[in-house]
């Protein structure tokens, strides 16, 4: 059973701080294709969720900690 306040916060459309992102939601976050999501969390050696099978496609996830480490490797001070 859903509480009040999760059903009040899923009415008005806006939701808490997301544990985990997938990988079209960075792809939308980064303003990158998926391809390009892949290839950061291959460069920094990322930790995903994959709820699928070995060697089945299925959905992956990646935790917020490793989305905002990445974020801040890659964000850049303006001068």
């Amino acid at each position: 059973m859903a509480s009040g306040s999760g059903v009040r916060a899923q009415v008005s459309g806006t939701r808490g701080a997301q544990e985990y992102f997938s990988i079209a939601e960075l792809a939308d976050r980064w303003r990158c294709s998926r391809g390009t999501v892949y290839n950061r969390l291959r460069a920094v050696g990322a930790e995903i969720l994959d709820f699928a099978p070995r060697g089945k496609k299925g959905k992956k996830l990646v935790g917020m900690k490793t989305v905002l480490q990445i974020e801040r490797r890659r964000t850049r001070r303006l001068r």
